[in-house]
């Protein structure tokens, strides 16, 4: 197992200024984040519960079009495949990511479904509720067809593929064939944010960023409340040869990431970048977005991992979901 890593000025910036090079088709779950912001002064009359007095509110690009937005924040090219409804919030999501600069020709409006929308309401700094309005169900017919064609449209223009897994309906198993496929086929870097349900789907794929939780899930075996270091190796191992894959990049909250790769047959451990961690949300897009362009950009897998963990660092101090600039991950990457 390695633990140390030291990367020069010259190869940081090098690797950074070359994300504007890259072309990152993202494949996923679109959604819209929304936050009310207020006080509570009473409860209310009608059942035990506060009364939140909205005083802010905010709409932010979440899901798959949370990823696009890390990408192009970096300054790489993005293009997109999904579906999100024929309603307001999917017009509202269409227009903020065109305005990222991302191609939304993928991004199918369906009125089979409603725009996945997530709606948290917070006072006095804590989350009070969350609202989800959605429907899980895998992609219809003409769903499943605009998507398919869209990608196969999209990936000869492609430096790398993402695939955000939120397991809502678009990325399901006649997708995913066509992705591993035309993307084996082609010779495309495809990395995979990942849920439980599709697990065996991912065989194949270069690369997938599951946490712990879902690390256990994977393996089919229970997670204790504590899972000891010298654990973390051996099920990675197992997780790498299971699905084939070419690298694994696992997830360790506070105790940081650990990257396999079965090239090489090494084990790399990154201590956590995070100084204050005031919101977690979104923290996986950042990874699997940085990590991505940063391979793309002619970054060496330990390379990508070292700089997506100090981008990680940087959003989980941010309410909400957040996106870095190049500057503002050079920086976190030069201060240590």
């Amino acid at each position: 197992m390695i633990s140390e890593l030291k990367i020069s000025k010259d190869r940081l910036e090098s690797i950074i200024s070359s994300f504007a090079s890259v072309n990152v088709l993202v494949v996923g779950d679109v959604m819209m984040d929304e936050y009310l912001w207020g006080d509570v002064r009473r409860i209310s009359p009608e059942a035990p519960v506060p009364v939140v007095e909205i005083e802010e509110s905010t709409v932010r690009l979440g899901g798959a079009a949370n990823v696009v937005r890390n990408i192009a924040s970096l300054g790489a090219k993005t293009m997109l495949v999904s579906v999100a409804g024929r309603d307001d919030n999917g017009r509202r999501i269409s227009q903020m990511l065109a305005e990222t600069g991302c191609d939304i020709g993928g991004l199918y409006h369906s009125s089979g479904r409603p725009t996945i929308t997530k709606t948290r309401i917070g006072a006095r700094g804590q989350q009070v509720v969350r609202v989800d309005r959605e429907l899980v169900a895998d992609l219809r017919d003409d769903e499943l067809t605009a998507a398919q064609a869209a990608f196969s449209a999209f990936i000869p223009k492609a430096t790398a593929v993402v695939v955000s897994d939120y397991a809502k309906g678009v990325v399901c198993a006649p997708l995913l064939s066509t992705i591993v496929e035309q993307c084996s086929r082609s010779g495309k870097f495809v990395a995979v944010d990942p849920k439980e349900r599709h697990f065996e789907l991912y065989k194949g794929v270069s690369v997938i960023t599951p946490n712990l939780k879902e690390a256990h899930q994977v393996l089919g075996i229970p997670q204790p409340k504590h899972v000891p270091d010298d654990a973390i190796e051996p099920m990675g191992w197992k997780i790498v040869e299971h699905l084939n894959l070419k690298y694994l990049l696992l997830t360790l909250s506070e105790r940081g990431m650990a990257l396999f790769d079965a090239s090489t047959r090494k084990c790399t451990m990154l201590p956590t970048m995070a100084r204050k961690v005031f919101d977690v949300t979104g923290a996986g897009d950042t990874v699997i977005s940085v990590f991505t362009s940063a391979i793309s950009a002619g970054g060496n897998p330990v390379e990508a991992a070292w700089i997506a963990n100090h981008a990680a660092g940087l959003t989980v101090a941010e309410v909400g979901t957040a996106a870095v600039s190049p500057s503002e991950l050079l920086a976190a990457c030069l201060e240590s």
